[in-house]
């Protein structure tokens, strides 16, 4: 039985990656529900959410979250197709689907949070 991937072929940094956006996913959730439902009085409302995604602080905190949160799961599913698919050109297939995938849903989320603008 042989193993494909070794610290040389990348596939050792990409799995420990993975392991490290993990804990930051975990500690970026704990804090958006801390933000967001328990520090926030009352009913939350857009604005308040608008508020608090135009500083720069949220902004860039919520870009990474996008980033990393994509690059966590699509690589997820980038492993498990790996396993499970053994046709190479389905795999290529599916392979560039995912890196569109990640393509399109970075940039709209990133053109999405961008704009807003404190107080405004």
């Amino acid at each position: 039985m042989s193993y494909r991937e070794s610290v040389r072929s990348g596939g050792a940094l990409l799995w420990f990656f993975q392991r490290v956006t993990g804990v930051y996913l975990a500690v970026v959730l704990f804090l958006h529900v801390i933000m967001t439902h328990v520090l926030i009085r009352g009913e939350l409302s857009f604005d308040q959410v608008a508020d608090r995604v135009a500083t720069p602080l949220w902004k860039t905190v919520d870009i990474s979250f996008l980033v990393v949160a994509l690059f966590h799961g699509l690589y997820g599913l980038w492993i498990v197709l790996d396993d499970y698919i053994h046709r190479d050109w389905l795999r290529v297939l599916l392979y560039g689907g995912i890196a569109i995938a990640a393509l399109v849903f970075t940039t709209l989320g990133i053109l999405t949070l961008l704009p807003f603008q404190a107080g405004g």
